[in-house]
């Protein structure tokens, strides 16, 4: 049985759990983050591990949720520079996110087994993750309104471009790699280009 915590103690050991998850995963992919090196360099019983988190997946969703709301929080702090042209900041968003996500061990298929995991465990983080995403462009779309611009967008299709963005990345490793980039850039730009427009006077 894992050790009780107290409140304060709880918030450390989880935010230490958590970003020695996110080095773990980045380092090793979803299939081989182990409890049992995680919770070694926390500092913790392997036990006390199950105080926070029902199992391995429920705690690499947690970790997918942390990161999407970082991120979002981080673009959301620097919009002033995406007033110049919201229709590529978004484009070079998609790509650029889709390329990171590509090259990052964590989400490579052969190496990490993520096609197994989100086939088992995703629709568990689905909602908060898309829900994070979906009032990060509603603050966007509020903002570059607010500054005289004005924006047509189809908010659902934005969204489902970021759901097939994370279809095609995630398959990447079947085409040759000399052209995913290409196909890649090609799909975000004409998929924006479709839902979203600035429309100039």
């Amino acid at each position: 049985m894992g050790k009780a915590f107290s409140e304060e103690e709880r918030a450390q050991v989880q935010e230490k759990l958590r970003r020695v998850g996110l080095k773990l995963l980045a380092e090793s992919g979803i299939r081989n983050v182990s409890i049992r090196r995680l919770t070694q360099e926390v500092g913790i019983a392997q036990g006390g591990f199950y105080t926070f988190y029902r199992d391995k997946e429920d705690f690499v969703i947690d970790l997918m949720c942390l990161r999407v709301r970082e991120k979002t929080q981080g673009m959301l702090d620097r919009k002033e520079d995406t007033l110049a042209d919201p229709g590529t900041f978004l484009v070079e968003l998609f790509y650029r996110e889709g390329m990171h996500l590509k090259e990052n061990k964590a989400f490579q298929n052969r190496e990490s087994g993520s096609i197994e995991f989100w086939t088992r465990a995703s629709k568990e983080g689905e909602n908060e993750i898309r829900e994070t995403y979906r009032d990060f462009l509603e603050q966007l779309l509020a903002y570059w309104r607010s500054n005289g611009l004005q924006i047509e967008c189809d908010t659902d299709g934005i969204m489902n471009v970021g759901m097939a963005a994370g279809v095609l990345f995630t398959n990447a490793g079947f085409m040759e790699e000399g052209y995913f980039a290409q196909i890649y850039r090609t799909f975000c730009e004409a998929e924006v280009a479709r839902f979203f427009k600035v429309v100039r006077k």
